[in-house]
């Protein structure tokens, strides 16, 4: 009967890891950073801004069009509009061309803005593929954590049904009580409830992983330990978060200067040249050209230039209050993270130590086990102490691996 059922396990055990197939970390973050569509989104928006500039060179070259006017405005008797006034009628057919000229300060302005824009986005790109990554190692996380349990518990699984088929003939040569046995059936019936409930929780946390990186794969996979270290030093000035900041207040100051230029002199020049009739029958006749120069200065506006920098400053205020905000959060929490894992490896090491002792222990019952003078009881105790220490040092693991992500994070969000 156990052999059969141990069959069964084993078949389902290579359902979900058909034939061998493994992923590591790598390939489900490259994966997710591909399918992105936040990700995505931002490669468009800075191929917009490029545009943006093009569109800011092409504004400095005079702008040509073509316009054309027929208008005819028909007086009989005490019927009609005034001819003084319409001339019976207006036709116009003129090319004209105008430009903006001693306007460099503005364009400068627009480049600048424009750029700003460009970095705020590579940015706001690195910050939220630093957290994409983030995220899908945290999932990579506890779906290897799950695994690596399942692996533990199907070898204890064996164990225990291996243990069962000894016992069972001592059973029937009466060297063991029949209670004994029992109570070997009993843990081995609850360790086959953990194997089912591993599998199915694998399937799960593995299923999700597929979904958050855009994958559309039902194919159950073998996860490869992930290894994570922590790759340098905390460097606040290099975090996409802190550098988003330092580029707002940039433009902030450039918007400033944008209020300034906007209450400069405006020269342009403009000219057209067609032909301007009030008689269509003649307009030959009526050819002619015009060109000119026009200014504007502005001279009073209700205080609004003034309004609009105290607004600046206000947001200035606010982004400098984030700004040290967030620096002081950055510091604390690389000091928190740095104090938890010092006490994880303490605690991992002192696990490790009593996982080698409880396992010497199970061996070692096992042995009497299989010779027949051991207390039953005694085996399934350190049967179920040896689950519990390795479960415990999974779980240590697996929190380590969280720091080291999250410290990870920290460096290159």
């Amino acid at each position: 009967m156990f052999k059969r059922l141990f069959l069964v396990l084993l078949l389902f055990s290579f359902a979900i890891v058909a034939k061998n197939q493994s992923r590591d970390l790598n390939f489900y973050i490259n994966e997710g950073v591909k399918n992105s569509p936040l990700l995505n989104d931002y490669r468009n928006q800075k191929n917009a801004a490029t545009a943006d500039s093009l569109l800011a060179r092409a504004a400095k070259k005079p702008f040509i069009e073509a316009r054309s006017n027929l208008q005819y405005s028909p007086v009989h008797e005490n019927y009609g509009y005034d001819e003084v006034i319409t001339d019976g009628g207006n036709y116009t057919a003129v090319m004209a061309v105008s430009q903006t000229i001693f306007n460099k300060k503005v364009l400068d302005n627009k480049y600048s803005s424009i750029d700003l824009q460009k970095r705020s986005l590579d940015y706001s790109s690195a910050y939220s593929a630093s957290e994409l990554i983030k995220v899908i190692t945290d999932q990579y996380l506890t779906a290897f954590s799950v695994y690596t349990d399942l692996q533990f518990n199907r070898k204890l699984l064996k164990l225990s049904l291996d243990e069962n088929e000894i016992v069972s003939q001592f059973v029937k040569n009466g060297l063991v009580r029949q209670s004994d046995y029992l109570s070997l059936q009993i843990e081995t019936q609850s360790q086959e409830i953990a194997v089912n409930q591993l599998e199915g929780q694998f399937i799960k946390e593995l299923m999700y992983l597929t979904r958050i990186c855009g994958l559309d794969d039902t194919t159950r996979y073998a996860l490869e330990d992930p290894n994570l270290v922590v790759k340098g030093n905390p460097d606040i000035s290099k975090s996409p978060m802190y550098m988003q900041y330092r580029i707002d207040s940039m433009k902030i100051e450039n918007e400033r200067a944008a209020v300034d230029i906007r209450y400069k002199p405006k020269i342009n020049w403009f000219a057209d040249a067609g032909f301007l009739t009030s008689n269509p029958w003649n307009f030959y006749q009526h050819f002619g050209y015009t060109a000119g120069v026009s200014l504007n200065v502005p001279v009073y506006d209700g205080r609004q230039r003034v309004i609009e920098k105290q607004k600046l400053d206000l947001t200035e205020n606010s982004r400098r209050m984030y700004e040290e905000s967030y620096r002081r959060q950055y510091f604390q929490q690389i000091e928190q993270l740095g104090s938890e894992m010092k006490t994880l490896n303490e605690t991992a090491a002192g696990l490790t130590r009593q996982q080698e002792t409880s396992l010497l222990l199970v061996r070692s019952l096992r042995e009497q086990l299989e010779s027949g003078i051991i207390n039953m009881t005694d085996f399934v105790i350190a049967i179920k102490n040896y689950r519990n220490i390795n479960r415990n040092i999974i779980l240590v693991n697996h929190r380590k691996q969280q720091v080291i992500n999250e410290l990870n994070f920290l460096m290159t969000q």
